[in-house]
């Protein structure tokens, strides 16, 4: 008995996973079913069977991280559909070597005992308790981006992590929700706060039909603000639903606190650290003015903290990296890459134009929205905007729509996600370890049932009224 209970157990898990690759090799054979046309071509039939077919793997966790990144851009170029510069070629790009040099400086900072110190600093004036935390971790985020024009979000991630590990939590749902709070403060305000890059990107596609327009320092927060009081809600629900008033954290309001105590002054390694610190956040403030890569931080302060003298980093760290998340995270990057080279965006575009025309302003709107939820599926943020916010604005121009009208649905949309590779920062944050997927999934998807309400019971009327349409 004892032996078959084995066997049982050992069939559930194969039983699992054999309906894992089943859908993983589903999906992609009906997409490669449907015939070609002039729109729906074969190249970009091709590229959305490979996708799915990774999307799935990635989603159900088939394969390590490490093979999944490997194999993707590796089908793009084996299966003939793009050239090798353009299947690897978010490898090379910034990002990358941005998300590397952050986790090296995040490790740097756990290392010697500054990210607990700063993680016991959040918690106690929040009120030691794990409400607290997660509000703080929120509001962390949000801060960050705003001195840092919304390049914050990575050294909030390292604090969040911070947080989770000065709380001896372990990968569960209460600590995915305050990695989930972390990053809804850090990368997903970002739809609502002034970021350069994204508003470059949808300056540019509105002048084409509004010369010399300029957006304002508050123009994507007087749309998209209520994005804030969205986030809030989930928050507010999950610790319902989780019931946080029952974790035992809450009874350790004075642990912490003497844990903070116990830390005692701030060591040499300490202070180098937090002066480098406010290197890189002053050098992600200026960046936009100097017009230089926020980027470059990442890959200089790093290796400061390796050099003669300063001497914080050590080689033993540096082996504890999470490698396999850095490939994991230009793979996923890639996936905008090809689309944008394979034609996703006009496609889309193309589709939906003859179902617009005569519609209602709301009904135009929503269309905005599911767009960019299905285009999120296969391209990250800036590669949605890079590649659907002109066309949104000459769809919007066709429609006697304020083309600023549809670039701030297609911004918004960017948060409207379930999965962790469809944004840089939930991928980094996930990268951690603390967030189950299937929690990930559950609270994602809470979020997007909240703004897909709140777009249309409260910030669609409210832009009628503030005549924002």
């Amino acid at each position: 008995m004892e032996k078959m209970g084995i066997c049982h157990r050992g069939f559930n898990v194969d039983k699992k996973t054999v309906i894992g690759w089943l859908m993983s090799l589903t999906l992609p054979t009906l997409i490669a079913l449907v015939p070609i046309s002039t729109t729906f071509t074969r190249s970009l039939r091709l590229f959305l069977v490979i996708t799915v077919f990774m999307i799935v793997i990635i989603a159900l966790e088939l394969l390590p991280k490490l093979v999944s990144a490997i194999l993707m851009p590796s089908l793009y170029l084996m299966s003939g559909l793009v050239p090798f510069k353009i299947a690897f070629g978010s490898w090379t790009s910034t990002t990358v070597w941005m998300v590397l040099g952050g986790l090296i400086f995040s490790n740097v900072l756990d290392d010697i005992g500054l990210l607990k110190r700063i993680a016991y600093y959040v918690i106690c004036k929040c009120g030691g308790t794990y409400a607290g935390a997660v509000f703080g971790c929120f509001f962390i985020g949000i801060v960050l981006n705003i001195v840092t024009f919304s390049n914050g979000w990575l050294v909030a991630s390292a604090m969040v992590y911070g947080v989770c590990k000065a709380m001896d939590l372990k990968p569960s749902r209460e600590a995915s929700l305050i990695c989930f709070a972390g990053t809804i403060g850090a990368t997903g305000c970002t739809v609502c706060l002034y970021d350069p890059g994204y508003f470059a990107i949808i300056e540019s596609a509105i002048t084409k039909v509004k010369p010399n327009y300029q957006m304002s320092f508050f123009t994507s927060f007087i749309y998209n603000g209520y994005f804030i009081i969205w986030c809030m809600l989930a928050l507010l629900i999950l610790m319902k639903l989780y019931k946080t008033k029952n974790l035992k954290v809450n009874d350790h309001k004075e642990l912490f606190n003497d844990k903070y105590r116990q830390l005692g002054q701030l060591s040499v390694k300490e202070k180098k650290a937090i002066v480098l610190t406010i290197l890189l956040l002053a050098y992600l403030c200026i960046s936009v003015f100097i017009k230089l890569p926020a980027a470059y931080g990442f890959m200089v302060v790093p290796i400061l903290m390796y050099l003669p003298k300063i001497g914080m980093g050590n080689i033993e760290m540096l082996k504890k990296l999470n490698f396999p998340m850095v490939f994991f995270v230009a793979s996923c990057l890639g996936i905008g890459l090809v689309g944008a080279q394979v034609g996703f965006g006009d496609f889309l575009t193309k589709l939906v134009v003859p179902v617009l025309a005569g519609k209602s302003p709301l009904f135009i709107c929503i269309a905005f929205l599911v767009i960019g939820v299905i285009a999120h599926f296969c391209m990250t943020p800036y590669a949605m905007l890079g590649g659907l916010a002109l066309p949104f604005v000459q769809i919007a121009v066709s429609l006697n729509i304020s083309p600023l009208v549809a670039c701030m649905c297609l911004l918004y949309s960017c948060e409207l996600l379930f999965l962790p590779y469809e944004s840089a920062g939930n991928l980094i944050m996930y990268g951690y370890g603390m967030m189950p997927m299937k929690d990930f999934f559950k609270q994602m998807s809470l979020k997007f049932v909240i703004m897909f309400v709140g777009f249309i019971a409260v910030m669609y009327p409210m832009w009628r009224l503030m005549g924002l349409l």
